[in-house]
């Protein structure tokens, strides 16, 4: 059972919101800073297991072994993002340690981009709905943005 005095303070919106800008994010730092485009089920899986750690931080961030889970689940994602992205790839050591290493940099562009949610309703004082809608327009230009970008490559 997990306990209620676990929880840590990031909630569903942040999740929300910073999921979208991240995707983007990802997307660019691979596309224009390494120039190694992936496939778009790698953007979309690198997201996806950057965001579970909502669960991380979300239901645990306060429980004993806390430290012991978090840096577990940053050593999975770790040897996931190198396999997933940069393995297999005809390039220099330097460039794949440089790759490997930008792992480091999505998690905290995730973080940061979680904190603004924060900051939204905390501090600029907007209710979390809006900031939900925000990020669900996000995610309606983010499809439409690869959508395009995924038939202009096929064509």
């Amino acid at each position: 059972m997990i306990e209620a005095a676990w929880e840590g303070k990031v909630q569903f919106y942040e999740l929300v919101f910073g999921t979208w800008l991240t995707y983007g994010f990802l997307v660019i730092m691979w596309e224009r800073v390494l120039r190694e485009p992936l496939a778009e089920w790698q953007y979309v899986l690198i997201t996806f297991l950057g965001a579970s750690f909502f669960w991380v931080n979300h239901y645990f961030q306060n429980a004993p072994f806390y430290p012991w889970m978090l840096n577990g689940y940053s050593l999975v994602f770790l040897i996931t993002y190198f396999s997933v992205c940069v393995r297999g790839r005809d390039r220099s050591t330097g460039w794949k340690v440089l790759a490997t290493l930008s792992a480091i940099i999505f998690t905290i562009a995730f973080i940061m981009f979680e904190y603004i949610a924060r900051i939204l309703v905390d501090s600029v004082g907007w209710h979390e709905f809006w900031v939900m809608l925000l990020a669900y327009f996000g995610f309606l230009g983010l499809i439409t943005w690869r959508a395009r970008a995924t038939s202009t490559r096929a064509a």
